[in-house]
């Protein structure tokens, strides 16, 4: 198994200090959205020195639409989580200081892997939330006529930039494919009910479909107050404790796992609209995009299960991830 920066780290060493500091001072700059004096006072140096360095990073190429070098730190957890969970490829990306745009810098961390993926007549399969939505929003579309996206699991009754059908709409639009969705909720109002929608031909032709992607995108919710599944309500604060008492520590497709990744004894869980996780095996490649340290314990989870082929992930939650495990 290779990493994406193989190929660069025999010449991490190379790589000096004031390279290192460049780097570190684009992402702040470019993907955090730090203002240069921000950005002097975190790092302790001038302004002159942090806008001597952009204009380094500019004229060297290293900026260009997405920032193109590696950062030796991010590498060596890159490297210590393919070889710990046995993952095809990592990618790590500098952490925000501000929780907000956690979201923008995943989406520009996995947009190279999306788009090295995408060739005309391929399946892609996609889940839902913020980390996804952004992460469409900083793809370069062109013309895939026969692209088609599928949705895994079923989504909101009313318009959101965040449910599952948006974010296949706007995948499909940006590059003048076809997308298809389950006409479901996420939770079913109940058991037999659940039964019933599975069984309906609609929805066994777009899991159908599913099973047979080239790439699967997806994201893990937990079960802390920036949850969206609790945000948007269809998680219920009761439902919520009863989660944690059963010991969930977050979803995957709105299947509830706990920390070794074993689906939980919950309603819910028999109630969840999606495609199967074993399922994901059948789909060619598996990338999963999370981050924020609060989402290491479900994303452990999630590795455990070896469905995962590749993981886009900030810092923060990579160190988290790591210490989680030992």
């Amino acid at each position: 198994m290779q990493n994406r920066y193989s190929e660069l780290t025999a010449d991490t060493e190379t790589v000096n200090a004031e390279d290192q500091l460049n780097i570190r001072i684009a992402w702040y700059y470019y993907v955090n959205n730090m203002t240069q004096q921000q950005i002097a006072d975190r790092l302790g140096i001038t302004r002159v020195r942090v806008n001597k360095a952009l204009a380094t990073c500019r004229e060297t190429g290293v900026v260009q639409i997405r920032i193109n070098s590696p950062l030796a730190s991010c590498i060596e957890l890159e490297e210590r989580i393919q070889e710990r969970f046995g993952l095809e490829r990592v990618t790590v990306v500098p952490s925000p200081d501000d929780p907000s745009t956690i979201f923008r810098v995943l989406g520009v961390g996995v947009a190279p892997s999306i788009e090295e993926y995408l060739v005309d007549g391929c399946i892609i399969a996609v889940g839902w939330g913020r980390t996804l939505r952004q992460a469409v929003r900083e793809l370069q579309g062109r013309a895939l006529p026969n692209m088609t996206v599928v949705s895994l699991l079923g989504g909101l009754h009313y318009g959101s930039a965040n449910n599952t059908v948006e974010i296949a709409s706007s995948l499909a639009g940006l590059f003048g494919g076809s997308y298809y969705y389950l006409a479901a909720p996420v939770f079913a109002p109940s058991e037999p009910y659940r039964d019933m929608i599975l069984a309906e031909a609609s929805v066994q032709d777009v899991l159908g479909k599913a099973r047979q992607a080239d790439l699967a995108l997806l994201t893990v919710g937990d079960l802390s107050e920036r949850s969206l599944m609790l945000e948007l309500g269809l998680v219920n604060p009761e439902d919520a404790r009863s989660l944690r008492a059963a010991g969930a520590v977050g979803d995957l497709l709105g299947r509830w796992l706990d920390r070794d990744g074993i689906e939980v004894n919950h309603p819910l869980n028999r109630r969840a609209i999606s495609l199967d996780l074993e399922d994901l095996r059948k789909i060619g490649k598996v990338v999963l995009v999370s981050g924020g340290p609060y989402k290491a314990e479900i994303i452990r989870a999630v590795l455990l299960r070896n469905v995962v082929h590749e993981l886009v992930i900030d810092e923060s939650a990579a160190q988290q991830l790591l210490e989680q495990d030992n």
